[in-house]
């Protein structure tokens, strides 16, 4: 009998221990979750409260986060939770983690307030390394394009050289030295007006010489070697050195290490795989302004490229004034512009630029353009809403977005930070543009 009433009693405690941590609110359960989030936009230092269920009350315990960037949590009940939308945060997915459950919520659109521009490196026209504006580039640089460790190459073409500029802003000669067609290592080496300029997965850089009419690629140890084209300007396709281009202009690389580039006079984007194989991806070479799948299409004087996520290529069509795109599977479509030159914001065939020279993408799928005589940098939307991002006048100017100047800025990247570098032709300078 005894022993019955001991176990009774043992049983009692523990169901009452396990009922009294159930019922406690600090102790999150199995199954939070978000319902809903107010407001659903705004810029940095918005407050946001997170509704949903089963949160605890432990502030301690919880970290929101807006697109991966980590907020200020103020409080926390069982019910809600308040947070600090933090700088640069942009837009994406609100995330809480709770323990060790990570519980994702509605999109979060980030508004930017404040756009400010700066000098990165470079000052007057000149050939020389250095740190930040102790460096001087060319009056031609061409494509620019960052690889997996923050660094940004440049295209100097009238000094025929790569550039290298660390995150920190020390400017050195990757490779290159006076004009010539030699490969070789580094310095060792020669181009002739290099001009389009990306990176591959392995850091490797790819080279548009265009004096040479040839594609080269650089090691990330600096040795050179043609990759395609055999010197002579023309239209023929093949493996490596049997291809011919016409002024290969600017250069993009897609999730597989395909090559595509821009052949200006041959009016066609060309593709070539990782082993150097050289096929015509879109247009013809005869010049036009026509939609449609791969030959079929038409471009006039194409430039500028890009390519988002998805591999969707973006083409500034410089001479038909327009941004074309172009799917993975080659069908072309015409983003923004109408044809005519000029400067007009909108939305697609209603925006105008002038040469539209330079291109990148962003992780929301927004194209940056650096449009060349116009002096600005124009945003647009995957809808194809054109609107000015920053500049004014031509000229040089840091500062507010609004009232910065550029002189033909030429080519754009932007990072993972969505911080934006410009090469500033006629400034001869890399400028950086922040977003918050």
């Amino acid at each position: 009998m005894k022993t019955i009433q001991k176990t009774t009693i043992i049983l009692f405690i523990l169901s009452t221990l396990f009922s009294c941590k159930s019922d406690d609110p600090t102790e999150p359960t199995t199954n939070p979750s978000i319902t809903t989030i107010s407001p659903t936009n705004g810029p940095k230092t918005t407050i946001v409260t997170i509704n949903g269920q089963d949160f605890g009350t432990d502030i301690n315990g919880v970290s929101v986060f807006f697109n991966d960037k980590e907020a200020t949590v103020q409080a926390v009940t069982n019910t809600q939770i308040t947070a600090i939308v933090p700088a640069r945060a942009y837009t994406g997915k609100v995330k809480v983690i709770i323990g060790s459950q990570e519980i994702e919520g509605p999109i979060f659109t980030y508004t930017i307030i404040d756009i400010q521009v700066s000098t990165f490196a470079g000052s007057t026209e000149g050939d020389t390394d250095g740190s930040g504006s102790s460096a001087q580039f060319s009056s031609f640089l061409q494509q620019i394009a960052m690889d997996s460790n923050g660094n940004i190459f440049v295209a100097d073409g009238d000094n025929h050289k790569i550039k290298k500029i660390t995150p920190s802003g020390v400017v050195s000669t990757f490779a290159g030295s006076t004009e010539g067609d030699v490969d070789g290592v580094g310095t060792a080496a020669q181009f002739n007006t290099p001009y389009g300029l990306a990176i591959d997965s392995n850091n490797n850089v790819f080279i548009c010489d265009i004096g040479n009419q040839k594609i080269k690629k650089i090691t990330p140890n600096g040795v050179v070697t043609t990759f395609a084209g055999n010197g002579s300007s023309g239209y023929t396709e093949g493996q490596g050195t049997a291809a011919q281009f016409d002024d290969p202009s600017r250069l993009a690389i897609d999730s597989q290490n395909n090559l595509y580039v821009t052949d200006y006079h041959n009016n066609s984007i060309r593709k070539i795989t990782p082993n150097g194989l050289v096929s015509t991806f879109a247009g013809s070479s005869t010049s036009g302004n026509q939609d449609g799948q791969g030959v079929n299409a038409a471009f006039y004087g194409p430039s500028g490229i890009a390519i988002d996520l998805e591999d969707n290529l973006y083409i500034g069509d410089e001479q038909n004034y327009s941004i074309r795109k172009i799917t993975p599977n080659g069908t072309v479509t015409t983003l923004a512009g109408n044809g005519n030159s000029g400067f007009a914001d909108g939305q697609g065939a209603n925006a105008q630029f002038t040469y539209p020279a330079g291109l990148t993408t962003d992780k929301q799928g927004n194209i940056y353009v650096a449009d060349l005589i116009n002096d600005k940098i124009r945003k647009i939307t995957p809808s194809g809403l054109v609107s000015t991002f920053v500049g004014s006048t031509s000229g040089f100017v840091n500062g507010a977005g609004a009232i910065a100047k550029f002189n033909y800025p030429i080519s754009v990247i932007i990072d993972d930070n969505y911080d934006v570098y410009v090469a500033d032709n006629n400034n001869h300078k890399i400028r950086k543009i922040t977003q918050e």
